[in-house]
């Protein structure tokens, strides 16, 4: 039974992950999206939402998925999880160039990949706490 649970879970968690990537893409290219005058004032406020957003999307990934063989957490998935949400923020960060009011730029870039890193860890904790409650 409680392997159905988890699958179910694996599923919901997979859902997230794709919407929520779904989620950023459009944001990412959205032309000359409006500014907030009073957040726009706080200092690296962007780079702060982007640290942020891909760290929702690194939680959710490595909730998402499960490695045969490997329980839990694993420091290669987790690396994994950051390599590929570091290619994904690169390769957005380079279609923005592309986009109307947009600009490419690599902290951006180096941000997102902090974030998903980030995400990651706080996944691995979380996971843990809950595999020690079932324990």
């Amino acid at each position: 039974m409680r392997g159905a649970g988890r699958r179910a879970g694996d599923a919901a968690f997979r859902r997230g992950a794709l919407l929520w990537g779904a989620f950023l893409l459009a944001l990412t290219s959205w032309p000359s999206p409006p500014s907030v005058p009073v957040l726009s004032g706080i200092p690296s406020f962007d780079k702060i939402v982007h640290g942020l957003l891909y760290g929702v999307e690194g939680f959710l990934l490595l909730c998402a998925i499960r490695w045969p063989g490997r329980p839990g957490f694993t420091v290669l998935r987790a690396l994994a999880v950051t390599g590929a949400l570091a290619v994904f923020g690169t390769a957005d960060e380079t279609h923005q160039a592309f986009i109307p009011g947009r600009s490419m730029e690599g902290m951006d870039a180096t941000v997102d990949t902090a974030g998903a890193a980030l995400g990651t860890l706080v996944a691995a904790r979380v996971g843990g706490r809950r595999r020690d409650r079932r324990a």
